[in-house]
């Protein structure tokens, strides 16, 4: 149990995160037609707004996000701060990456629509080839789930139909015999996790 709540948890993170990057992305696409229509920096988030609250159902992540970068600009803050500690409390890489490129272009006044627009199609390029990546290794991630239920449903079984073999079980010879296996089926765990873990 130890072992697992990290991993469950770094899990539960990694697929928020995923959810997130997938709504920036919209968000991106959005926020890239509004400047195209000529839209000011303000008004161009305040559209995005309402076409994220059209898009994703209410308590979705981006739509808290935009409701405090909102906010912070009724009450002057600057946009390049707020999309500052967007990135920062995200913990996503192409958050942080995003608004320190926002906050660069929007101080030095460079084109902003450009800059919105290419980081829009780096990340949507960047998911799709994930998104192919993990096609291909969804088989093998399968089969490691089954080798990892695989011993545990073994061992109940020969308990369960064999009370007599499963007694050698605590026997020095099979104390010692199970917890090697055990860190090598942790270890095999591990290993075999990081192999399929895709990182772009």
């Amino acid at each position: 149990v130890k072992l697992f709540l990290p991993v469950r948890t770094k899990s539960i993170i990694e697929k928020q995160k995923g959810k997130l990057t997938r709504q920036l992305r919209d968000m991106l696409e959005a926020l890239s037609t509004s400047f195209g229509a000529g839209k000011n920096v303000v008004d161009a988030f305040r559209s995005v707004y309402d076409d994220m609250k059209m898009q994703y159902e209410e308590g979705a992540y981006i739509l808290d996000e935009l409701e405090i970068i909102l906010s912070g600009i009724d009450n002057n803050i600057d946009i390049e701060e707020l999309l500052l500690d967007f990135g920062i409390r995200s913990g996503n890489e192409d958050i942080e990456s995003f608004s320190k490129v926002f906050q660069i272009c929007y101080r030095k006044g460079g084109n902003i629509k450009d800059t919105v627009r290419t980081t829009y199609e780096i990340l949507n390029d960047k998911m799709e080839i994930k998104e192919d990546i993990e096609t291909v290794v969804t088989a093998n991630k399968t089969e490691q789930n089954i080798m990892l239920i695989m011993p545990i449903a073994l061992i109940g079984m020969m308990k369960g139909m064999s009370p007599d073999f499963a007694a050698n079980f605590v026997s020095p010879a099979g104390i010692i015999a199970t917890t090697l296996s055990i860190i090598i089926f942790v270890a095999a765990y591990f290993i075999g996790k990081k192999v399929l873990e895709i990182k772009l």
